[in-house]
């Protein structure tokens, strides 16, 4: 499983599905080895609000006395996607078993009258560019479209609804790369989006 590698403050990680925010790196007294101070999506996940002892590692967001833990830099981390990315794995796979869980093949004695190509059925139902309401919540999203992806445009121009909350972006920036290029967008949804850096990139 991937592990959380140069490791940075603000860096957003994912534990089991659990999101969090590296706040903190480095001894923590009284122990040997280096530690991420991180600060949970979920105000009462931690044990601690960054102070340990007598010392104030970092400070949380959250007023939460139990926003924080600490955790070994080697501790698997959930792997990161793009956004083109998770929409290929949700919504492709998801239309497939719903589609799949519905044909019925009708017999007359032992004899099918009727087969169903699964792969035309398929072929169908992967077409993300024509979904217009996107639901990404949790889905471990950190750039709009990584090296060898398409662009958010060619993948699915049609995006009215967009709900990407709960997600791995460090910065605006990235949600605002992912908006631009959806000319129909209405309605965008970031509930719970901890973006630890507030400044957009001029490119």
């Amino acid at each position: 499983m991937p592990m959380p590698s140069n490791s940075h403050i603000g860096q957003r990680l994912s534990y089991d599905g659990a999101l969090c925010t590296v706040r903190y790196i480095g001894p923590v007294t009284g122990t040997s080895g280096t530690w991420l101070g991180v600060e949970w999506d979920d105000s009462g996940r931690g044990k601690h609000d960054g102070q340990h002892g007598d010392v104030r590692y970092f400070s949380c967001l959250s007023k939460n006395p139990n926003a924080a833990s600490f955790v070994r830099p080697s501790r698997p981390a959930d792997a990161s996607q793009s956004f083109v990315a998770a929409l290929h794995g949700k919504y492709n796979a998801e239309a497939v078993a719903e589609r799949e869980s519905q044909i019925q093949i009708v017999f007359f004695g032992t004899k099918p009258a009727e087969e169903v190509g699964f792969d035309k059925i398929r072929r169908q139902l992967a077409r993300v560019e024509d979904l217009t309401i996107v639901i990404l919540d949790g889905a471990r999203v950190a750039v709009d479209a990584a090296p060898g992806d398409k662009g958010v445009k060619e993948t699915s121009p049609l995006i009215a609804e967009l709900d990407i909350s709960r997600n791995l972006f460090e910065e605006f920036g990235q949600v605002v790369k992912i908006c631009q290029e959806l000319d129909s967008l209405r309605s965008l949804r970031l509930k719970c989006v901890l973006l630890c850096v507030y400044r957009v990139h001029d490119d």
